[in-house]
This record gives C-alpha cells, sequence and structure tokens, in this order.
C-alpha cells in the first residue's frame, strides 16, 4: 500500500482507519501554511518537505526536511493546530495525506500509533540537535554531503532536483559557497552536479566524506523506527 515508513510500520487496521488519501504534490506545493489551520497530515512517499522558518526581513532558513521516513504535521500530534513554521515541497513527488482530526481520533486511542508518533518526535529532537552543532563546527562540504544523503534518504533515490537557492538555504550560506562545495564533491567523483539537480553517483564515497551528524541522526532512527 505505501513505501511511508511510518505507515508502514502501523497493523493494517490502524492504517485504514486514518483513511489516507494518496495525492500527487509538485513543487513549492504549501503542506503546512504558518498561522493556518493544520488539516492535514502529509506521509510522503518519494516526495520531501522542506521546513521552513520565516524571518522579520521576509528571509527564510530551512529547518530540516521530511521524506519517506517520516511525516508533515508534528504540531497536531503535539496538541497545537498551527505553528509559524511554513512547510513546502522541496522535491514533487506523492504523498498520502491524513485529515488532521483522524490522526488525533486514532493518538487518544493509545495504539500503536500512538507510540510510533512519539519515538519519530523524539528523531526530530536528535536531528535538530545534531544540525546545529553540524553548523557549527562541521566544513560546508561535510554538510552538504549530510543533506545530500538525507534527502536521498528521504525520497530513495540517488537523483535529486534541488536548487542552488534550496541548498543554499540548508547550508546556511550563499550560493558561491554551495557552487564551491559541490565543485568540490564533484571533483572527488562523489557526486554530479548542474544547475538545479544533483546525482550521487559514488554513495559509500560520499558517506565517508559527510560529518558524523549523518551517521548518528540515521543510527538513532534505525534504533526507534527500523531500518530505512
Amino acid at each position: 500500500m505505501t513505501t511511508n515508513r511510518l505507515l508502514e510500520l502501523l497493523p493494517e487496521a490502524e492504517r485504514d482507519a486514518l483513511r489516507p488519501e494518496r495525492m500527487t504534490v509538485t513543487h513549492a506545493y504549501p503542506l503546512i501554511v504558518p498561522s493556518e489551520p493544520i488539516k492535514y497530515v502529509y506521509f510522503p512517499i518519494n516526495a520531501l518537505g522542506s521546513l521552513v522558518t520565516i524571518l522579520e526581513d521576509g528571509s527564510t532558513i530551512e529547518s530540516g526536511s521530511v521524506g519517506r521516513e517520516g511525516m508533515v504535521g508534528v504540531p497536531v500530534i503535539l496538541g497545537a493546530d498551527t505553528t509559524p513554521m511554513q512547510t513546502v515541497v522541496q522535491i514533487p513527488g506523492d504523498v498520502w495525506r491524513v485529515e488532521s482530526e483522524a490522526v488525533k481520533r486514532e493518538l487518544a486511542k493509545q495504539r500503536t500509533l500512538h507510540g510510533l508518533l512519539n519515538r519519530y518526535v523524539h528523531t526530530i529532537f536528535v536531528v535538530a540537535s545534531q544540525s546545529t552543532a553540524c553548523i557549527r563546527r562541521h566544513t560546508v562540504e561535510a554538510r552538504l554531503a549530510r543533506w545530500l544523503l538525507m534527502s536521498s534518504d528521504g525520497v530513495d533515490s540517488h537523483e535529486l532536483p534541488l536548487t542552488q537557492e534550496f541548498l543554499g538555504t540548508m547550508l546556511g550560506v550563499r550560493r558561491a559557497g554551495v557552487t564551491e562545495a559541490a565543485a568540490k564533491l564533484q571533483g572527488e567523483e562523489l557526486i554530479r552536479y548542474s544547475r538545479g539537480f544533483v546525482e550521487i553517483v559514488d554513495r559509500p564515497g560520499l558517506e565517508a566524506a559527510t560529518c558524523e551528524c549523518y551517521h548518528n541522526i540515521r543510527r538513532e532512527y534505525e534504533r526507534l523506527l527500523g531500518p530505512m
């Protein structure tokens, strides 16, 4: 039925009770709009969502991404109906859409879904903590390798339609910094990089080139939720 890891881990009866609806989402499709009621949560299949913080001057900072390993709409399971953060589609594809009320109703039953989503929330905190340390301590090249690996995991593909602007937002650097870091990884024959597109050509090599943060995040996810 699904290639989303969270939904896969649910018993069939609980999954069916959520009444997921498959839909295709395009680039920049708004999954969550800041300060507006969250009517749906989304479980990506092969799409990638980007969690964005909008600052007063209109600039944005990407604080995380969600692919087939997770869900968009965590505020709903934490009892919040709105959030100041925005979530948009960065890599188009398919998702399962579920009404927020259905998620809350099933969570209240304290069954498999309840424990599963609690563990998932923990992994989000781990990602946020590790990402903060990564920005402060590791090189742009290692951080770029981490984001490319995480994005690849999220959509289960080595081919990633990622723009320079998005990569710059993820890394917190200007486009020139992205270009330089990508050129170094390409020079080592780990990736192929062109405007708006990245292909991972040497996955083991890229994993060796990234920092400890990627491996720590992946180990914790697999410990709590199983192999990716």
